[in-house]
């Protein structure tokens, strides 16, 4: 259900995680505004049987998955969870926030953009709004697990004419904490494999959402 109009609240925050739960603890822990729906997405099998909401979030959805869907992936499943949302907030479990940054992401949204942190990298926390999901589509899932799927959607919302605007928005990123322990060595090899993809797909100039592979999922396993 969608808050009434004019008041104050982050509509949904999506909150992928894969490993390192204490940073998500600081990052729900630095929240200091109003949000409707929190959807944290357990990719890794890290978050304790006794994970609790904060009193902040209206409604909370803890979703544990079987194996790691990825970014994009995880990403299509939180927008495709809420689909009456006016615009999402999708969110890196490893950053935190300054006082006063999540309000500014509220009293800026608009329907027709992406708004971007004001952080390294960029897209750690990002708005995006209804419609630019519903002119662009969603993210390319093929793109697995991580790294790309921001740059193939950034390309694709300047062909649709969607703006991606680089916000002052303060956000602190505690810089990939996902590549912690045995994941570093899986990157080096699917890093490889996605900036492939992603370069043979501009250089075709396809802009569509791509598709989840099966062949591709099972070669890009980080599980």
């Amino acid at each position: 259900m969608a808050a009434p109009v004019g008041v104050a609240v982050i509509p949904v925050m999506i909150v992928p995680i894969l490993t390192r739960p204490e940073l998500l603890d600081r990052m729900l822990d630095s929240v200091d505004y109003e949000v409707e729906t929190l959807i944290v997405i357990d990719n890794g099998h890290c978050l304790p049987g006794d994970f609790a909401s904060r009193p902040w979030a209206q409604n909370a959805y803890l979703l544990r998955m079987p194996s790691n869907l990825g970014v994009a992936t995880s990403w299509n499943l939180g927008i495709k969870a809420t689909p009456f949302a006016p615009w999402w907030l999708i969110v890196n479990f490893d950053v935190t926030w300054p006082a006063g940054s999540l309000e500014q992401f509220d009293t800026e949204d608009a329907p027709e953009v992406i708004r971007l942190a004001h952080a390294t990298p960029p897209w750690c926390a990002f708005s995006i709004g209804e419609d630019v999901v519903r002119r662009v589509g969603l993210f390319d899932e093929y793109l697995h697990p991580a790294y790309f799927e921001d740059n193939d959607y950034e390309r694709r919302c300047e062909a649709a004419g969607m703006p991606v605007i680089q916000s002052g928005i303060p956000v602190t990123h505690h810089n990939s904490a996902s590549l912690d322990g045995p994941y570093r060595a899986a990157n080096e090899r699917t890093f490889v494999a996605n900036a492939q993809y992603h370069a043979a797909k501009q250089y075709r100039g396809d802009l569509s959402e791509g598709r989840w592979s099966l062949k591709r999922r099972r070669a890009q396993s980080w599980d």
